[in-house]
């Protein structure tokens, strides 16, 4: 048994499994949206199939139970994409859109699983016989199956090209704060990639093949403090100071500003009241920026969702939500196809531009959907209103 890998492994599951509570807590109290969730969820549930691998090798458990061998490897090689993922939702991008995408980032799984299989066929004696060799030296490895340097160099590779790819893509939303969060999750993608690299370099120039549950437990450690150093705590607005009013007529106080005593309706006031009016400011401030994203022309993107909305303004989704809700007394949908129904009627009054290439350029998917909404929203259909309001 290898006590120092096994402790590794150990710290390293403890605070993967950690960083899964964090993110299943998260979700209850709806600090994200879905995909952000599902990116965060997958990332931590794979470092801590990591963390069980390492400590399964570790404690000699596969002597045992051999068929647990190399199993988690084509789900450990998407560590990286996870990571991705996880900063494109952040910005509102679904990496998986369209869906040959999906085929695309998943590929490497697919090959390793495939590598895997010859070795997965092999007798129980046989696989733990070939685990026993690579403990003396890593280059008696014979089977297809990634081992070792090969298996760590694709997960390096993939995390230097997650790293670039974002890198070039860079930040397009206004708020620092999740900028600077962005850029810190780039640095643990190159942190993966680099302690990778570097164990490679050890074992193929002084043979020091270091068990990677080493460099684990600190990335773990550092991505933990990242997520819990970034958890949005709700946070009370404070009352704003009621205004000074000029004292009434006929007021026996002249010098009095106090607005209890220049009105005494105002008496009837509660710090419950307080207390509502400041929320209500609160929400008004969320619709307006959110009401400036789409002036500023989001509503034509198809694609569009509550989520994404949320996102590029910074904001979670029940914040969006109830702002919208409160704010313009209809849901997100109607509310933004009131915002597409309005690009519509401009451009069929002031261009001939075909129904159809109006339809999806202020944000539509089918025809169908937008000609129900047309009629809803004007009366008629959206030939009737250019015949009788085109210039």
């Amino acid at each position: 048994m290898n006590y120092e890998a096994g402790a590794a492994a150990l710290i390293g599951l403890c605070l993967s499994s950690v960083l899964l509570l964090a993110t299943l807590s998260w979700m209850v109290n709806h600090a994200h949206t879905r995909l952000t969730i599902a990116w965060l969820l997958g990332l931590a549930t794979l470092v801590m199939l990591q963390s069980l691998e390492f400590l399964y090798h570790a404690t000699d458990m596969f002597l045992r139970w051999p068929f647990f061998l190399k199993l988690v490897d084509p789900l450990v090689v998407l560590l990286p994409l996870t990571l991705y993922g996880y900063q494109r939702a952040l910005q509102g991008d679904n990496i998986f859109h369209p869906r040959r995408q999906m085929l695309l980032h998943l590929s490497p799984a697919f090959i390793v699983a495939l590598m895997d299989v010859p070795y997965w066929n092999l007798p129980a004696a046989e696989r733990i016989d070939w685990m026993l060799k690579v403990r003396i030296d890593e280059s008696l490895w014979q089977p297809l199956a990634p081992y070792g340097n090969d298996y760590l160099a694709i997960i390096a590779g993939l995390s230097l090209l997650y790293w670039w790819r974002q890198r070039t893509l860079g930040y397009q939303g206004r708020k620092a704060r999740l900028g600077s969060w962005i850029n810190k999750l780039q640095t643990v993608q190159l942190i993966i990639a680099l302690s990778l690299l570097g164990r490679i370099l050890l074992s193929t120039g002084f043979g020091w093949n270091l068990s990677v549950a080493f460099a684990l437990a600190p990335t773990s450690a550092y991505l933990l403090y990242l997520m819990l150093s970034h958890v949005q705590l709700p946070q009370s607005h404070p009352p704003r100071q009621p205004l000074a009013t000029s004292p009434k007529p006929g007021s026996t106080d002249p010098g009095n500003t106090d607005p209890a005593s220049a009105d005494p309706d105002s008496s009837n006031a509660t710090p419950a009241d307080a207390s509502a009016a400041a929320a209500n400011n609160a929400q008004q401030e969320l619709f307006a920026e959110l009401q400036q994203a789409l002036a500023n022309g989001t509503f034509r993107d198809n694609e569009l969702s509550l989520g994404k909305l949320a996102g590029i303004c910074g904001m979670t989704s029940h914040q969006a939500s109830a702002a919208i809700n409160q704010c313009s007394g209809s849901n997100f949908y109607d509310w933004l196809n009131q915002h597409r129904i309005d690009a519509a009627q401009q451009a069929l009054r002031d261009s001939d531009t075909p129904v159809s290439r109006i339809c999806f350029d202020v944000g539509f998917n089918s025809k169908s959907t937008f000609n129900t909404a047309f009629r809803r929203f004007s009366g008629c259909t959206p030939t009737e209103y250019r015949r009788n309001h085109h210039a």
